[in-house]
């Protein structure tokens, strides 16, 4: 931090630790101050979107009524944009590049006094995994986080396992995906990232002359995420045809538990436009999801940590999609939570990590639904009807991602969407009706 400018409220030292009005590090060390609470790295204590701020606000909620604190860990840069309130959430922050293997598992030789690590952004989690193998406290194998994140390499494990999958080809250029398309044709297929996340860069091919504008996609993440790490890969897969779903649950003591299956709604370009809990899925396709799911996770090797499971309900069963061991975006999480009231799925995770004894898990009720808003492509001149919806007694959250005089482009991935509000009513047609009623009721005025 020497050098640099420091976030409001912050110290820099020359180890590279920054200290929110809390005892030193060292000074704990040496036995001065209270000891005796648990310390959780949290790494990535900032964050891009609202629904990642909820995240951060019900881990801090939830981690603080169990008597643990919070070191938080992000860039300087990140730091340094932090609003106040934001970086009141961690009881204490270091600048470290949580992005970067080497240098947390450099951070990590000092042996902080660190408890638990966990994060909740997907660029983050194979250096949490390394951080906490590191400082030996429990944790994913690292070998199964990068199996995670390189689709090929966890497809090929899920196949192995007796999983259906769709054909994948690890292509380097567009030859190789032609190829893999004269072979499995007549498609459509899909291209995207080996390592990708939250749609971007991912199209739907209908043959090899779609190719190079598949391809352009790779090099425009939207700028909300900043650089992406560089891939000399991509790959092309045949196309699942079926409705999408997705899993969400924890693995306490080493067991993957489902906490709820969610009903995905997409618009063109794969970006996805609602969610909802319950999925609405009958009895027996809902069991042999959730039972595909937990062979998934056990099949790739995660033991640890909050989970995010796409498949597809197709004519033949249940195909799997991409596995994250991390949570879902897009307020998913507060859907879950909303659904079993009660659950602290954060507190979930503390608990297991800390290896304390697991809580009783509540019983589903209600429902719950994230609505997400594309605004028309041109100049926003004004947005009507958007404070009536944010305050309406049945939306838990909202929030608008553009303002009078943004020029709008086309929403291409979950960066650029245009607003957000959570719904909840006591049925899934409920909400849904609901959902429908109030987004009438917002009007994007471009020109």
């Amino acid at each position: 931090m020497v050098g640099r400018p420091c976030p409001p409220g912050l110290s820099p030292r020359a180890d590279g630790w920054a200290i929110l009005g809390l005892p030193d590090p060292e000074a704990r060390a040496e036995g001065v101050g209270d000891v005796s609470e648990a310390t959780l790295l949290v790494m990535g204590n900032t964050a891009m979107t609202p629904w990642a701020r909820d995240q951060i606000r019900r881990l801090s909620e939830q981690a603080r009524r169990r008597g643990v604190r919070l070191l938080g860990a992000d860039t300087a840069a990140n730091l340094r944009r932090a609003a106040p309130e934001e970086l009141s959430l961690v009881d204490e922050v270091v600048a470290l590049d949580v992005y970067d293997a080497d240098a947390c598992r450099a951070w990590a030789a000092g042996r902080p006094r660190v408890d638990a690590v966990l994060t909740i952004r997907e660029l983050s989690v194979l250096p949490a995994a390394l951080t906490a193998e590191a400082l030996g406290l429990p944790g994913n194998d690292p070998d199964a986080v990068r199996r995670v994140r390189n689709k090929d390499l966890c497809r090929k494990r899920l196949r192995e396992a007796g999983l259906p999958q769709p054909l994948t080809a690890l292509c380097r250029d567009a030859a190789d995906a032609a190829r893999f398309m004269r072979d499995t044709g007549p498609g459509p297929w899909i291209v995207k990232p080996r390592d990708g996340l939250a749609g971007i860069g991912v199209s739907r091919v209908d043959g090899p002359r779609e190719l190079p504008a598949a391809l352009a996609r790779f090099a425009a993440p939207p700028p909300a995420m900043g650089p992406l790490p560089a891939s000399p890969y991509f790959l092309t897969e045949t196309f699942v045809e079926g409705d999408e779903y997705s899993a969400e649950g924890v693995v306490t003591g080493g067991e993957p538990q489902v906490l709820a299956l969610t009903r995905k709604g997409t618009a063109d370009g794969f970006v996805e436009v609602s969610q909802r809990v319950p999925a609405g899925l009958d009895g027996p396709t809902a069991a042999r999801a959730r039972d595909a799911v937990g062979r998934a996770l056990t099949a790739a090797g995660v033991t640890r940590g909050i989970f995010h499971v796409e498949f597809w309900v197709t004519s033949s069963g249940i195909v799997l999609g991409e596995l994250h061991d991390r949570g879902g975006g897009d307020y998913i999480h507060a859907l879950v939570e909303h659904t079993r009231p009660g659950l602290e799925l954060y507190g979930a995770l503390i608990d297991d990590l800390l290896g304390d004894a697991p809580r009783p898990v509540p019983e589903p009720a209600g429902s719950a639904r994230a609505e997400f808003l594309l605004a028309p492509a041109g100049r926003l001149r004004a947005v009507r009807g958007w404070e009536e919806v944010a305050r309406h007694p049945a939306v838990v959250a909202a929030h608008l991602q553009v303002t009078p005089g943004d020029v709008l482009g086309r929403a291409n991935d979950s960066y650029s969407r245009s607003g957000v509000f959570v719904a909840t009513a006591d049925t899934p047609d409920g909400v849904d009706t609901l959902a429908a009623a109030l987004a009438s009721r917002i009007v994007f005025d471009t020109e």
